[in-house]
């Protein structure tokens, strides 16, 4: 065997060995200046959902098989061809030999694993079904995969459409209009509106176009590291839910994770109230994850679970009137099960219905931008000829 330990000096590198049962041959530090540039580039390696859903499957069989957890960690090592993956791995496996929780493990790599595999995890290893766990997650990630991929395929063709508007746009504004606008200018005929806003946006962008233009980028690179403070996440989040079609997408996707996860907790005897700390750090809406905070303060409170959801007025009825039936009846699980079947169908519907409009949407937005480029240009020659004629 041959690895790389990170440590002090060698003699914690002889003691974490000796600890881990191994008799060290020779222990060789790097020399300092030294570049593995095969470790350097993996760590801009992308683990793609492919990868993570194969590792999880994989882990999965091997908690299933009985096999050790250190064991099936180094073979999943060697079978990883993703060499970012393939390290972490690594790091996971050390972790855990020096006596360190999985769920704690793979915490430190949060860049690869989300909030929420850590905290199903976590939950798992409390409840006793992590091997239960594991398999969730692969059937969460993998529906996770699909959405993203139907999104992506929805969203292509109007970025396409967009980006073709906006260059055209950009070439009529910097080219075309500026060899007209002294003729139309001679010409002392009234022009139309379009070729006015036009004319406008041309000097605007050759008077100002460096102080323009550095403004914008200024309020993007303001908004993103404000989105990236935690105000403005919960903010920017709570705003997402408002946008038309694609906020109530991601609503649906929060619930679908909200009952998924609240049904699997309290499936594996997970006190309520932690359950909802899990579960408000995986639904993936700060906003959502706030109103579940305050949910869990009333049931402290003995409001019972369906009350304060009703009160928190972001959870639709459907699920307040399920998980109100489920108290009820003393069939939580189940009626948590049947939101979560629900808004996963509800989230491929909406995505297929959102494919279906955006083609149309698109189609006049690109016809309404092609008249008005039209009339801008063609507007005032129609101008100059009527009064040329006149004349």
């Amino acid at each position: 065997m041959q690895g790389i330990m990170e440590a002090e000096n060698r003699g914690i590198v002889y003691m974490q060995l000796d600890g881990m049962g191994l008799l060290p041959v020779s222990v060789v530090e790097e020399k300092a200046g030294s570049l593995d540039f095969q470790a350097f580039f993996a760590r801009y390696q992308k683990v793609k959902y492919d990868d993570l859903i194969f590792f999880t499957r994989q882990l999965q069989t091997i908690v299933k098989a009985g096999i050790p957890i250190i064991s099936g960690l180094k073979a999943l090592e060697e079978q990883t061809t993703n060499t970012r993956l393939k390290q972490i791995i690594g790091k996971i496996h050390q972790d855990i030999d020096r006596g360190i929780g999985f769920s704690d493990a793979i915490e430190k790599h949060k860049g690869v694993f989300p909030e929420m595999y850590i905290s199903m995890v976590r939950a798992g290893e409390m409840g006793g079904l992590l091997e239960d766990v594991l398999e969730k997650l692969s059937g969460i990630l993998e529906f996770q995969m699909k959405t993203k991929e139907m999104l992506k395929s929805a969203m292509r063709y109007p970025i396409m459409v967009l980006s073709g508007i906006i260059v055209a746009f950009f070439v009529i504004v910097t080219f075309v209009i500026p060899r007209f606008a002294v003729m139309f200018k001679a010409s002392k005929v009234e022009l139309p509106l379009p070729t006015k806003i036009m004319l406008f946006i041309n000097t605007l962008v050759q008077s100002y176009g460096v102080y323009t233009f550095s403004a914008i980028a200024a309020i993007i690179v303001s908004l993103i590291f404000y989105i990236r403070t935690e105000k403005g996440k919960l903010v920017f989040d709570k705003y997402k839910l408002k946008v038309p079609i694609i906020g109530q997408i991601i609503l649906k996707i929060c619930m679908s994770r909200f009952a998924y996860m609240f049904e699997n907790m309290v499936r594996a005897g997970v006190p309520v109230m932690r359950t909802l700390e899990i579960v408000a750090r995986t639904v993936g809406n700060e906003y959502i994850a706030q109103k579940i905070i305050e949910i869990q303060g009333k049931i402290e409170k003995g409001k019972g679970i369906s009350k304060p959801l009703k009160e928190s007025k972001i959870f639709p009825p459907l699920v307040i009137h399920l998980v109100s039936t489920g108290e009820d009846t003393g069939s939580l699980e189940e009626m948590l099960r049947e939101v979560s079947i629900h808004y996963d169908r509800e989230v491929t519907y909406s995505i297929n219905r959102l494919s279906a409009w955006i083609e149309p949407i698109m189609t006049i937005v690109l016809s309404a931008m092609i008249l008005f480029l039209a009339l801008a240009v063609m507007m005032p020659w129609w101008n100059m000829m009527s009064a040329l004629r006149g004349g």
